[in-house]
């Protein structure tokens, strides 16, 4: 599989890999700042099979040898290096905003509490699922790093339908929760892809 990568240099990998350690530090806060479930609440749990399919390209994107080729100050080591910053900084921002926004509403599988909330405020003013966004950042952002553009072939598309198995549960449980409220939200805020301007 190394021969499929494209040549990277060091600023690159090493970059994506303290940006990474980074991320993985705000997903353990958020898991530790979670308070405990209620025992009330409904919860679908076929988002698990988008969990599985995320989870999948990610291991896609991320699977095989690195072949660190390029110069480490050449231009293209460079032009790398900035897309991983751009890339794994968004997805710490949108993750760290969204997880502290959403407070104990956040979870790993679609579900809802009995005292939910809606939440329409920082990442949530722009996006309804803003995590997913960050989710997919990370995934290029780990591709570019470790020249794995061909995994993204397969990657993308297996990103792209977990993630709308989860989001298309999300909006339900919303929808079954807050009724027109959460139609209004939906009708003006779109699902992944914030509107510019």
């Amino acid at each position: 599989m190394r021969y499929l990568a494209a040549p990277i240099g060091w600023l690159q990998f090493w970059t994506f890999t303290v940006l990474g350690i980074l991320f993985f530090a705000f997903l353990i806060r958020a898991i530790v700042r979670r308070p405990k479930e209620a025992g009330d609440g409904k919860r679908e749990a076929k988002s698990r099979n988008g969990i599985i399919l995320q989870s999948v390209a990610f291991f896609i994107a991320g699977f095989g040898g690195v072949r660190l080729a390029l110069p480490l100050f050449s231009p293209a080591a460079i032009a790398s290096t900035a897309a991983v910053v751009v890339l794994m900084s968004g997805a710490m921002y949108l993750f760290a905003a969204s997880s502290g926004a959403l407070g104990k509403n956040w979870s790993f599988e679609a579900r809802t509490l009995t005292d939910h909330q809606l939440i329409r405020t920082g990442p949530y003013a722009r996006v309804r699922h803003p995590i997913y966004l960050g989710m997919f950042l990370f995934l290029l952002g780990m591709a570019v790093a470790l020249g794995h553009w061909l995994a993204l072939i397969v990657a993308v598309p297996l990103f792209i339908v977990g993630t709308s198995i989860r989001t298309r549960l999300e909006d339900r449980l919303l929808e079954a929760q807050f009724g027109d409220e959460f139609r209004a939200y939906a009708a003006s805020t779109p699902a992944l892809i914030p509107k510019l301007g």
